[in-house]
């Protein structure tokens, strides 16, 4: 079948949450693709503390969104655009969203949520404002009509090209975790870390933390925390070629998803395209098209148990076909572009 969908030649007004450079990466695929992308972060706030703010009473920043949104549609009024792409859309003003529908009415307006939408305040108001609304979450993609299912993505750096996917002996870690530290996720990471102490099982963690604010502010709210040291994080973000090289040199990696939310994290699809082994706390995995047991332990927050032999057999390649379905290009286009998409139509 003949892949109809395309974007060459057309014009993207595009709004993302700056993160970990993934905004970069998507911009860069569209316009391989042939697009003209003008990118703005989504963001109105930039400091750690205000992005905390914004979780907890987001509506302490809307006339500073109304500022920052009204002074970038002034700058692109004369501009004509196909596409108005948003992702996540916490923090647009239904005004602004209004304005640019008086602006390009032709365009189609497309929104892409990587939270579920109990975790993005506001954003329900704003569904009638877009043409394609996609989401991450499954289970949110049957709560909401119209709400198209379509997982996250894997970008060109976590491709594996090595013949050897895991288990090699150049491999340092059995286990290794690396993410921002959140909710229970330092719990789970205790208890991993003595599952592996017991089992004779090497664990390495990366926590992240986006200040040493908000180290503070866990360590008198949240139990895990109490015996934590400040040396225990890191508040400089990693490259992800940095991210990928200490992947590679692991067995496995840890992901323990938000315990609101059963959207497959980014960090899942990447071990995807790294063809490597992943040990996950989201049981709602098996419901994908990638899911083999072989592949992926299912394991309790509470009670860690993994069979013994996932780390002594090697990983199952996926067929080619589903195996690109998650790359980036391909997630544009589902987003995009209404025909042929893998996901769009489920």
């Amino acid at each position: 079948m003949t892949d109809e969908r395309s974007i060459a030649g057309k014009r993207v007004l595009f709004f993302a949450p700056q993160f970990f450079g993934y905004e970069k990466k998507m911009v860069d695929v569209m316009e391989r693709l042939g697009a003209d992308v003008d990118f703005f972060d989504e963001r109105s706030v930039r400091r750690s503390y205000e992005k905390a703010a914004l979780k907890i009473a987001p509506w302490i920043f809307l006339i500073q969104s109304s500022g920052y949104y009204r002074r970038i549609v002034d700058r692109i009024k004369d501009q004509k655009y196909d596409y108005i792409f948003i992702v996540k859309g916490e923090m647009i003003p239904s005004a602004t969203l209004r304005r640019l529908h008086t602006l390009y009415p032709e365009a189609v307006f497309c929104l892409y949520l990587y939270d579920s939408v109990r975790n993005v305040p506001g954003i329900r108001r704003k569904f009638k404002y877009f043409d394609r609304i996609l989401s991450f979450d499954r289970k949110d993609t049957l709560r909401y009509e119209g709400m198209k299912f379509r997982p996250l993505f894997f970008s060109d750096e976590f491709r594996n090209t090595d013949e050897k996917s895991g288990t090699d002996g150049k491999n340092r870690d059995d286990v290794f975790f690396l993410g921002t530290i959140h909710s229970d996720r330092l719990s789970v990471l205790l208890r991993m870390k003595a599952y592996c102490a017991r089992n004779n099982l090497s664990f390495r963690s990366f926590c992240y933390l986006p200040s040493r604010y908000a180290y503070y502010f866990y360590k008198v709210f949240n139990r895990s925390f109490r015996g934590a040291e400040k040396s225990d994080f890191t508040f400089k973000k990693l490259e992800s070629g940095q991210v990928a090289e200490a992947v590679r040199r692991s067995r496995a990696v840890l992901d323990v998803q938000h315990p609101r939310q059963t959207g497959l994290t980014m960090r899942t699809i990447e071990m995807l395209g790294m063809e490597k082994k992943l040990i996950t706390t989201n049981a709602d995995i098996v419901h994908y098209d990638f899911y083999r047991p072989e592949n992926i332990a299912i394991i309790d927050r509470e009670k860690i148990s993994i069979a013994p032999d996932f780390f002594s057999t090697p990983f199952t390649p996926l067929d080619r076909e589903t195996f690109e379905s998650y790359s980036l290009r391909e997630w544009v286009l589902d987003i995009l572009c209404k025909v042929g998409g893998r996901y769009y139509d489920r």
